[in-house]
């Protein structure tokens, strides 16, 4: 049962991640890609105006979950694809434990950046 839930959880956050980047891409790119091809992107916000209305709290915290989504999907399958290639249960509580550490500590550090540039 535990594996079923960690593969789940796997596969709603690469949905997830999918969904974001997607948005991401679109609402940067598409006046761009609208004006190459003849199309005058009318209503556009000009660059900055959005980021001045949101609170710096929010983004910061936008940026944690989606950084933290990211980091556990990407960390879940590398964990998964080791514990696959090493015959040994007590490698894999190993490989485990050095993942999940590692994850919190470049989690740490990569919340902090952001939190630090958007409290000022």
């Amino acid at each position: 049962m535990g594996r079923t839930y960690l593969w789940l959880l796997q596969m709603v956050t690469g949905v997830v991640i999918l969904v974001s980047l997607s948005i991401a891409l679109v609402s940067t790119h598409l006046p761009v890609v609208l004006n190459l091809l003849g199309i005058d992107a009318i209503g556009q916000v000009p660059e900055g105006l959005a980021a001045n209305r949101a609170h710096p709290g929010v983004w910061a915290g936008m940026a944690g979950v989606l950084v933290a989504i990211i980091l556990y999907h990407a960390l879940s399958g590398l964990r998964n694809t080791l514990v696959e290639l090493v015959p040994s249960a007590k490698k894999a509580r190993i490989i485990s434990w050095v993942i999940i550490v590692s994850g919190i500590i470049i989690l740490m550090g990569t919340i902090y950046v952001p939190v630090v540039l958007f409290s000022r």
